[in-house]
């Protein structure tokens, strides 16, 4: 697939927008039985692969891999995306399953930990070479704690990077050079330096207060391995404090770059660096092309790193297809034509960069704390309703994070012992057996 198809492909989903292991619990003994029901029976057909996702990204692959496997249909069913979830556990609980699944990541944790994937890790499906092409950070986020288990493997994936003015930093004798800049903004007394300096100077380096928060959470998950919460952990507390910090010096000009003011914004040089994911990129040119090899791309500041978890997906194996060895290849076949486009980036002159491939891989393989787990979808709840009364004009404040910190703690903790509890009693179980 070529890079500009996918890009398209990527740019598409923007706008519409566990583990098979005798360690892990059966889900029919989960807490998700509760969501049987009847599921009507898909039909398994001798040649056919049968893919449930909630958008349908292959089209541009599709024909290059039946040509590969002739006479071989490819069912894509696409579901709504509100209903996602519910239907992929009433159909594993059922077993009547798809060949292939896609998974959103910022549902991952759903199917995190329970059975019903295939274990990638096994012989039949290794593959050293694939794997050694992704980054592990990425992969890490399908593991089991002992890392011989792997649920599913990354299809699409946008790290969250820096945009910044690079003529305009130069100018007020900041660093200009992507590795440079890199470096410079990752200490936050830096960052906050150059943001009470330029805004002296009518130029502002970040969109809204409200995205500083916006893109924490889209790119990092908030428990460990062990079910313990990060949100009082670096990097969220430096981010959340400079957040603070951002709306008691009213260093952020509160606009949406996405709307016209932020168009504005971005006109008159009042917006000169904002953070959001790799697919803004060919955006950016469309709505300020005058702005021609002005504009740079960097590491994001404070340590963060990640993939935006709202546009990015994932693909498993069910452990009931009767495909496996098909799946697999059309697995592996979609998800190296989306890499595609990390593997063969091709320099922009919209942009100063040098070496844009450089540039994004040492963004997807910087280490991101946490993992996902089956109570994101709690934490994620109480974060959607704070950042939704912080839109409606609640400040942002160090108490009204802390309030939702301890809202999250309270609101898991029960549900967090007791996944410790088993989490310890089957590690006992394994030292027994060793």
């Amino acid at each position: 697939m070529k890079p500009f198809t996918i890009w398209i492909a990527a740019i598409s989903i923007l706008i519409l927008v566990g583990c098979h292991s005798s360690s892990f619990k059966p889900l029919q003994e989960s807490s998700l039985s509760s969501d049987l029901v009847e599921v009507e029976e898909e039909s398994a057909q001798a040649n056919e692969l049968v893919i449930w996702t909630h958008s349908n990204v292959f089209e541009d692959s599709l024909p290059e891999f039946l040509d590969m496997h002739p006479g071989v249909d490819v069912n894509i069913k696409v579901i709504d995306e509100n209903n996602l979830i519910k239907e992929y556990r009433q159909g594993m609980l059922a077993g009547k399953t798809p060949d292939l699944y896609i998974l959103p990541d910022y549902a991952l944790g759903e199917f995190t930990g329970i059975s019903g994937f295939e274990n990638l890790y096994e012989k039949s499906y290794y593959d050293e070479s694939f794997f050694d092409r992704r980054p592990e950070s990425l992969l890490n986020h399908y593991k089991s704690e002992d890392g011989t288990d792997m649920f599913a493997i990354p299809l699409l994936f946008f790290p969250y990077v820096t945009y910044y003015r690079a003529d305009i930093l130069s100018e007020y004798g900041y660093p200009s050079d992507p590795l440079e800049l890199s470096k410079y903004i990752n200490d936050y007394e830096n960052w906050l330096e150059m943001a009470k300096d330029l805004k002296e100077n009518g130029h502002y380096i970040l969109d809204s207060e409200h995205m500083l928060l916006e893109m924490v959470l889209r790119t990092n998950y908030f428990l460990d391995e062990e079910f313990e919460y990060l949100g009082d952990d670096e990097p969220f507390v430096t981010t959340f404090n400079i957040a603070t910090e951002v709306v008691e010096k009213d260093l952020s000009p509160y606009v949406n770059i996405w709307d016209e003011r932020g168009r504005e914004a971005f006109q008159n040089d009042n917006l000169v660096m904002f953070q959001m994911a790799s697919y803004v990129a060919s955006r950016l040119q469309e709505w300020v092309p005058e702005q021609n090899g002005k504009w740079g791309i960097t590491t994001l500041p404070f340590g963060l790193a990640g993939v935006d978890k709202q546009a990015s997906m994932s693909i498993a194996i069910s452990e009931k297809s009767q495909h496996k060895e098909l799946a697999w290849e059309f697995a592996k076949k979609m998800a190296d034509d989306m890499l595609y486009m990390y593997e063969h980036v091709e320099n922009d002159p919209y942009f100063i960069n040098p070496d844009l491939k450089q540039l994004y891989w040492i963004a997807l393989n910087k280490e991101v704390p946490g993992r996902p787990q089956s109570l994101d979808q709690d934490i994620k709840f109480i974060w959607d309703v704070a950042m939704k009364d912080f839109h409606g004009g609640k400040a942002i404040t160090s108490e009204a994070i802390e309030h939702i910190n301890e809202e999250i703690k309270e609101r898991i903790k029960y549900d967090q012992r007791a996944l410790q509890k088993l989490l310890n009693t089957q590690t006992q179980e394994e030292a027994r057996w060793e």
